[in-house]
């Protein structure tokens, strides 16, 4: 049977603003703080209109983001509320340079700041008080308490992956399989040690998937799983390493390891749902591992917060608040990016996202201080598995 483990969006509390509040006035500076610790606002102190109207006052507003999608993000914001927005493409770490320079210097232009870096926002950029987070009371219920400190804007989803033209079916039951001889060199995937993604997955399956692999193990492989490691996910990931996998720089180089066509015997590949775009743009033959246990990919999740030094941060408030709408979020959702506000409808794309919601490994924010300091550990444990 397979072991699917439950999507925390299935039951959304209803919960207070988790946030640091600004200042109500227009153009006023963000209240000092060391800490991501909630407020007591409710939904029904929230006027959206009275921050619609205090925003318009302020001056325009940037915005840093990994996705060049965040150029039409923008643009809708202003369209939608005549403020002036820029959006700017910045991967995590430069983005946590930007924002920690500005910061220091007293000269911000990033006013709202996209990472999916969650453990350095935590971490670092949170108790420092270079950026605040922020969230909407009045969409607080539709997000999930383990996406709220810090703010979870949407989770990017990758998937087990096989090539449909030379396969029927998914080759794999179980992600057991993928340390087993039959896929010895036959996974690609994403470098780990120079992907801190991938060293966050790690810790978050060990600290709230462990149980989930333990009895996937056994229903692989018949038996309880016996191991001197840690945890069954630290198993699983020194099994991985000593399988010798495909290790690539990107999902794209994935995808083409996987999905291109005439092949007799084409690898599998963990990759971005983004990149099934690739059987329209490409014709790959790619598809996902329906009904893998105990999950068939796994959804990292990419923060927004708000720079502290804002000098517009009613308006940095209210693109927080837009981001968190279907309007918002579609240029970023339509390749199959998850919203965190779970009334967001999930559109049609390559990868049918939408079906797979509840089988998709989350990430829970509760974690991030040990992600944090453990991804030195999960490195170390790769590097020492490999085999040359």
């Amino acid at each position: 049977m397979s072991i699917i483990r439950t999507h925390r969006w299935t039951t959304v509390l209803s919960l207070g603003l988790g946030a640091v509040l600004f200042t109500g006035c227009a153009g006023g500076a963000p209240a000092a703080t060391t800490s991501s610790a909630p407020a007591t606002a409710s939904a029904e102190d929230f006027d959206l209109d009275q921050l619609i109207e205090a925003a318009k006052a302020e001056g325009p507003i940037t915005i840093y983001d990994s996705t060049s999608k965040i150029e039409k993000m923008a643009a809708a914001f202003t369209k939608t509320y005549g403020i002036e927005a820029t959006g700017v493409k910045a991967d995590a770490a430069e983005a946590i340079e930007k924002v920690t320079r500005e910061a220091q210097s007293g000269n911000v232009v990033g006013d709202v700041v996209a990472i999916s870096d969650l453990p350095a926002v935590k971490n670092q950029l949170l108790p420092n008080n270079f950026v605040t987070n922020w969230v909407p009371a009045d969409l607080a219920e539709n997000i999930d308490s383990s996406m709220q400190e810090p703010l979870v804007v949407i989770t990017d989803p990758s998937f087990w992956t096989y090539n449909t033209e030379a396969f029927d079916t998914c080759p794999a039951t179980n992600i057991w399989d993928f340390t087993t001889e039959k896929f010895t060199k036959k996974v690609a995937f994403q470098d780990p040690v120079g992907d801190n993604g991938a060293l966050d997955w790690y810790s978050q399956m060990e600290q709230f998937g462990d149980q989930e692999l333990h009895d996937a193990y056994k229903e692989a492989f018949g038996e309880e799983l016996k191991t001197d490691k840690e945890s069954a996910a630290a198993e699983w990931v020194s099994r991985m390493a000593a399988n010798q996998p495909i290790l690539t720089k990107s999902s794209e180089e994935a995808s083409e390891a996987v999905g291109a066509t005439g092949q007799d015997d084409p690898p599998m590949a963990l990759m971005s749902s983004a990149k099934y775009r690739n059987i329209d743009e490409k014709g790959y033959a790619l598809g996902v591992c329906e009904g893998l246990v105990p999950w068939v990919g796994k959804a990292s999740p990419k923060s927004l917060t708000i720079a502290s030094g804002t000098k517009s941060p009613n308006a940095a408030k209210l693109f927080v608040h837009f981001a968190l709408t279907q309007e918002g979020i579609d240029p970023q959702i339509s390749d199959g990016k998850i919203s965190s506000n779970s009334s967001v409808k999930q559109p049609e794309d390559p990868a049918n996202v939408g079906d797979h919601l509840k089988e998709i490994f989350q990430f829970d924010n509760a974690g991030l201080e040990t992600d944090w300091a453990s991804r030195e550990k999960w490195q170390d444990l790769w590097r020492t598995s490999s085999k040359k």
